[in-house]
């Protein structure tokens, strides 16, 4: 091979698309100059000419095709040089909208000015000191949510928030969003909702085909995602179930019965269970009719 292919080669070599895009890329460059190889004799007077046109060439065809894979590829990285901005994530959480804030989004319920929560993107260093310098008493792994995520809940004692989420989600170079929401300013079923609905531009979600289930708070008893919040009191819980049906339910009470050393199921009906947890301090009896799953709560010990 001659040192003129030599250092197209390494030219090309340095292209950094995916692995198989990459090999697309160099096959097809590659088979280019192959097919133009007989047109370049070094006894031709008019090499120099030929090999300055080939390297043109060479370089218009790597060009095109490096801008087709930034178009195509999809990366994980939807912030801009500026911050996020609010056409890069949605969800499915209708009452709540969102206002850029400080290099990122803050959240607010419609019709109320306070704001509810925030997103915003970090570095793996000022993830980590989030987390050493607040008090998370829970953290997790959501598993089949349409992102990676890690969850982490702080216990925060202030007028209005007695909770606080903090969710991180990876992007690329060690860099995460940052998203947190404070409860009781969304409900816990909102929060989840927002998570398990969440869309980030750029990012493919994984489109997890069967329910998921989550605690609420410090809470052990399951629940599932995508509850809308009817009435909510320290003793009833009242919800719609969008997805809720006879298979479905039925479904949730063997997740919970399936949970080993949490609860002892009590009583049961066609559309009510009652559970009691293992140390006998709470008793939950949930009931569904139609779209409408409520729970009911009774603390024996307190």
């Amino acid at each position: 091979m001659s040192n003129h292919y030599n250092d197209q080669w390494k030219l090309l070599q340095k292209l950094k698309p995916t692995n198989e895009e990459k090999e697309i890329t160099r096959m097809r460059i590659w088979q280019t100059i192959q097919a133009s190889s007989p047109k370049i004799t070094r006894t031709s007077p008019f090499f120099p000419w030929k090999s300055l046109l080939a390297t043109c060439l060479f370089f218009l065809i790597c060009g095109g095709f490096w801008i087709i894979f930034q178009q195509e590829n999809k990366v994980q990285h939807s912030v801009t040089e500026k911050g996020i901005n609010s056409t890069q994530i949605s969800w499915k959480l209708e009452d709540m909208y969102s206002k850029e804030s400080n290099d990122g989004l803050a959240f607010y319920r419609k019709n109320q000015a306070e704001k509810v929560g925030s997103v915003h993107e970090v570095t793996e260093e000022k993830r980590k000191e989030i987390i050493q310098n607040h008090a998370m008493f829970v953290e997790e792994q959501m598993e089949n949510f349409p992102y990676p995520t890690s969850m982490y809940i702080e216990h925060v004692k202030q007028m209005n928030v007695a909770l606080r989420y903090h969710f991180f989600i990876p992007l690329e170079n060690q860099k995460y969003f940052h998203f947190s929401f404070d409860y009781p300013k969304l409900e816990y079923a909102e929060i989840f909702t927002v998570i398990s609905t969440l869309r980030i531009k750029g990012m493919e979600p994984n489109n997890y085909p069967k329910q998921l289930y989550v605690n609420h708070g410090y809470g052990k008893m399951l629940f599932p995602i995508n509850l809308q919040p009817i009435s909510i009191s320290a003793n009833k819980e009242v919800y719609n179930w969008e997805s809720g049906s006879t298979e479905a339910f039925n479904a949730y009470i063997k997740k919970i019965t399936e949970q080993k050393g949490l609860w002892k199921k009590k009583s049961t009906t066609k559309d009510s269970h009652t559970f009691e947890s293992v140390d006998g301090n709470e008793i939950i009896t949930i009931t569904i009719k139609g779209k409408t799953i409520t729970y009911e709560f009774i603390y024996p010990n307190s």
